[in-house]
């Protein structure tokens, strides 16, 4: 029995003495290696979101996104009707100034016969009646080919374009080819604008204010609505390609003072609008946009969430929205 219970504890502190022998060689290696590496994480890290509501973004992180920041300018916007603008093909209005020019010169010729012929009558000397009248007869056909030549303005382009008169038709031309005027049609959801009543066609340094001349000869196809006529003079006018069209608005209640937003900038989420505002300290504010008109530029705020100067992201802003969705949230780990 003492034999037998001096073997076991001879076996226990060999087991004991085993090991303390492993946990003394274990701690040498961790001298002599050092600690393991942790496993690197080359995945994005989430941006930390400030409690004020803003990203904030490290050095790394602003190189990552390449983001375009811009400040917004200062605009304005119309109250009045919207439309649009299409400058018209004047290509056949200069057929009709050329007719109306041979007509205007044959016209004049007969009708100075008519009148040499019937003094000559009077006289008694060798002009006849006969050719009196038949002189007469061609002063009559050549001024009805006038008249209709000078009506023919009105029957393709419309009675707006007709009321400049027939003399101002190749005058109209002749700036129309040197770039110094355009003729536009003007088109209005809500119904056409009175004869002189101002139209503002474009944005930023297309901007121009033109008077209603009159209706125009037929309804737009698509929108079935009555078109009028508008003329654009001075250096603007060499910049309407035919055919281009621009955003028109009629005379309102005045003007509104506000910014310009880039369309690059927008995004919506959750059925929200907004844009991100670059603040000091790489933080990124999240500005919600409301009640804003598109424009040709942009879209048309008021000044309220943002001043003119304010700097925002243009390019990267879809990345912004990313991060602050993978950001932890507020006192979170």
């Amino acid at each position: 029995m003492i034999h037998r219970a001096m073997s076991h504890r001879t076996a226990a502190g060999w087991a004991a003495g085993c090991a303390l022998f492993g946990a003394l060689l274990g701690a040498l290696a961790m001298y002599l290696v050092g600690p393991a590496p942790a496993p690197a994480d080359h995945a994005p890290r989430a941006a930390e979101v400030a409690p004020a509501g803003t990203l904030k973004l490290d050095a790394g992180q602003l190189r990552q996104a390449s983001l375009r920041i811009v400040p917004v300018s200062a605009g304005a916007f119309s109250s009045g009707q919207p439309g649009f603008a299409r400058a018209l093909d004047l290509a056949p209005l200069a057929s009709i100034a050329a007719d109306v020019t041979a007509a205007q010169a044959a016209a004049n010729a007969s009708r100075q016969e008519a009148a040499r012929l019937e003094a000559l009558v009077a006289q008694d000397q060798s002009a006849s009646p006969r050719e009196l009248e038949a002189a007469r007869a061609q002063s009559a056909a050549d001024q009805a080919k006038l008249t209709f030549a000078c009506q023919r303005a009105g029957l393709e382009y419309g009675a707006g374009l007709a009321r400049l008169g027939c003399g101002a038709l190749a005058g109209l031309v002749r700036d129309a080819a040197l770039g110094h005027a355009a003729l536009v049609r003007i088109d209005m959801p809500g119904g056409a604008l009175p004869a002189g009543a101002p139209v503002t066609l474009g944005n930023g340094a297309d901007r121009v204010v033109v008077r209603v001349l009159g209706p125009a000869a037929s309804a737009d196809a698509q929108l079935q609505s009555p078109g009028v006529l508008a003329l654009v003079s001075g250096p603007r006018a060499g910049r309407l390609g035919v055919g281009r069209v621009l955003p028109a608005r009629g005379a309102g209640a005045g003007e509104r003072g506000g910014i310009i937003i880039p369309r690059e900038a927008l995004l919506r989420s959750d059925g929200t609008l907004f844009v991100y505002r670059a603040e000091p300290g790489g933080r990124f504010a999240r500005v919600d946009l409301t009640g804003g008109e598109p424009q040709d530029q942009g879209w048309f705020i008021a000044a309220g969430p943002l001043r003119p100067g304010d700097r925002i992201v243009v390019d990267g802003a879809a990345t912004l929205l990313g991060l602050e969705r993978a950001a932890p949230p507020e006192g979170g780990d």
